[in-house]
């Protein structure tokens, strides 16, 4: 099958958009890649030119520059779209996978672009796409597997730490003074001063602030605690998870974030809080823990939260034989059920078999 992958050029090498593409060369289709040159970076196989937003391309502008029959053009970036006329046989799709973006855009994107299908990755966000005249489906986000060497030898070490955590913080003033085979990293514990200034967070449209208190309190408590600085979209991401025994999680936007599948992936254990996409593919939470945030309209209140995250982490820090088992449980099941290469193929699954 031939697909072409509408997508910003030039992304980091493990971003969701190039696990995708991988996933989908990785089942034996023929996969190019099509869009604009973004952030100065090289382009793919074919590369327009970089326009103000919102862009639009013309359907014939890629398909005439891609020899053979076209079977499906996947949209992955929301920040331009092809329009115009194309051949019926020819199967158009949005994939929604990174809520960072904020749902609005993405919805309105997805009503300019007049789809045959679109598949939303966070269930958070379904209800803004179910008046778009067109198939809707839910298809969470996946993991790239590229990211964890079987045959890497810190699958044998010890966790190194309490807990882990590699991600924006909220944190302001954030200082890495520590280093490790991994990276840099902040905050060994106890830490009785902690980071020094605490602010709401960077992208428009939402905040880091549960998340950034959360770290701060777990920083300055009893635990041992690493925060790993620009480790993401290098080799050594997987072997920062696992240094910590456990992999802590708060999400953004109610969403089910890519980083609670790689902890998973990398056999440490998830402490999370509690999002509707999780009891939608993991049975009763078995292989996870969980905590609640506790919300009040314009208020936020971090001490139930935090006691019961703390309540959490305590109690599997002093069972290592349980929290073991539930790690690798957990690990097995992501493997078995939630890699990119398993979504690429339910996609395909439900546009051409469906």
């Amino acid at each position: 099958m031939k697909i072409i992958i509408a997508t910003g050029m030039g992304e980091p090498e493990f971003s969701s958009n190039k696990g995708l593409i991988h996933a989908f060369k990785a089942l034996g289709h023929d996969v190019v890649t099509a869009g604009p040159a973004y952030w100065g970076r090289g382009p793919g196989d074919i590369a327009f030119p970089d326009k103000s937003f919102p862009e639009t391309y013309g359907y014939e502008e890629v398909l005439n520059k891609v020899s053979g029959k076209t079977d499906l053009v996947l949209q992955l970036e929301p920040h331009f779209f092809f329009t115009g006329p194309k051949s019926p046989e020819i199967v158009s799709a949005y994939y929604f996978t990174d809520p960072h973006r904020g749902g609005e855009m993405w919805h309105k994107m997805a009503i300019q672009g007049k789809f045959d299908h679109v598949f939303v990755g966070q269930k958070y966000f379904l209800p803004l796409f179910l008046d778009l005249p067109t198939q809707v489906h839910y298809l969470p986000v996946g993991f790239d597997e590229r990211r964890f060497p079987q045959g890497d030898l810190y699958w044998q070490k010890e966790p190194e730490c309490d807990i882990v955590f590699v991600g924006q913080t909220g944190l302001a003033g954030m200082k890495y003074p520590y280093q490790d085979d991994v990276g840099r990293y902040a905050i060994t514990t106890p830490n009785i001063n902690g980071p020094e200034k605490f602010a709401f967070g960077f992208h428009p449209g939402y905040d880091y602030a549960e998340r950034g208190e959360l770290l701060f309190r777990l920083c300055r408590d009893i635990f041992s605690c690493r925060i790993y600085d620009a480790v993401w979209d290098t080799p050594n991401y997987f072997r920062a998870l696992r240094k910590g025994a456990i992999g802590f999680h708060c999400s953004l936007l109610h969403d089910l974030s890519i980083r609670c599948l790689e902890i998973m992936a990398a056999g440490r254990l998830l402490i999370t809080d509690k999002v509707e996409d999780l009891g939608e593919i993991f049975p009763a939470d078995f292989s996870l823990s969980t905590y609640r945030l506790y919300h009040k309209p314009f208020f936020q209140n971090f001490d139930l939260s935090y006691k019961e995250l703390r309540r959490t982490i305590a109690y599997w820090l002093l069972h290592d034989k349980e929290r073991e088992e539930v790690a690798s449980l957990a690990r097995k099941q992501v493997w078995e059920k939630h890699t990119w290469r398993h979504r690429a193929q339910t996609l395909l699954n439900a546009i051409f078999n469906n």
